[in-house]
């Protein structure tokens, strides 16, 4: 259709022509040669040919075009995501730099609680060793040896503050433990002179009381006296009740055991 198109142009085109010819003054008609209808006919050749370059030109620019206005459609999409995104970024970082102050505020606090924490520990320490010092005298191998070892980790410089607080509360909840419930074990004490091996009978942290394995002599020890001291016959009937009850070899009953009161102030 279009190359029929371009014929009607071309012969309209020669129509004028001759047309304008035949009306100017001493025209004549007269026969083309050869020669000039051939040149006519490569001269449409070209006429066609130009307007075929230039309607595949016209067909590309508007691929282009459409090309572009949609690689301008994706990249606007783009900004726009890209300008939501950096919003909620510009949020997060003021809530992380929120959060760095807040942290730096905690480590500020934190080193002040080090500085404290430190000789605090100390006292407790001294406290415990007071303590052990007035207390009954039951595991006490056991209990220096473990309280001579956190001294020395408390003054060990690689041991970090965190790991000494969890070492000093590790003895104090074993220490604690010893005032619950009752232990049954046997020693060797000395008993007027005698080294005698004893079962000994520990009620918390209120008394300490044995029984001879052969359960002739029973006797307790004076907190207040800070020595061993024999029982009555009666009171030793207790202890042995006592001591079956807590070696599970009886039912659990109430017993009258002697004690040390609490001296007034």
């Amino acid at each position: 259709m279009k190359r029929k198109d371009l014929w009607l142009k071309a012969g309209l085109w020669l129509g004028i022509c001759l047309r304008l010819s035949c009306s100017a003054p001493g025209f004549s008609v007269e026969v083309a040669p050869a020669a000039t209808r051939q040149q006519l006919d490569v001269g449409v050749a070209e006429t066609l040919e130009l307007e075929r370059k230039t309607e595949a030109a016209r067909q590309q620019w508007e691929v282009d075009r459409q090309t572009l206005a949609e690689r301008t459609h994706a990249m606007e999409l783009e900004e726009k995501l890209l300008a939501v995104r950096l919003r909620k970024l510009d949020g997060y970082r003021e809530q992380r730099l929120a959060e760095i102050g807040r942290l730096e505020e905690g480590l500020a606090r934190m080193e002040d609680v080090g500085l404290r924490l430190e000789p605090f520990l100390d006292e407790l320490v001294g406290r415990l060793e007071g303590l052990m010092g007035n207390d009954l005298p039951f595991a006490l191998e056991e209990r220096e040896r473990r309280l001579e070892d956190l001294r020395e980790s408390l003054d060990r410089y690689e041991v970090d503050l965190a790991e000494k607080l969890r070492r000093v509360m590790e003895v104090l909840r074993i220490e604690a433990g010893f005032g619950r419930g009752f232990e049954v074990g046997e020693e060797t004490l000395s008993l007027a002179g005698v080294e005698t091996t004893v079962r000994v009978l520990r009620l918390g942290r209120v008394a300490l009381y044995y029984l001879t394995l052969d359960g002739r002599q029973a006797g307790w020890y004076n907190q207040r006296l800070k020595l061993w001291q024999p029982l009555t016959t009666a009171a030793g009937e207790a202890v042995k009740e006592a001591l079956r009850m807590a070696l599970k070899q009886r039912a659990f009953d109430l017993v009258r055991l002697p004690v040390v009161a609490e001296e007034k102030p």
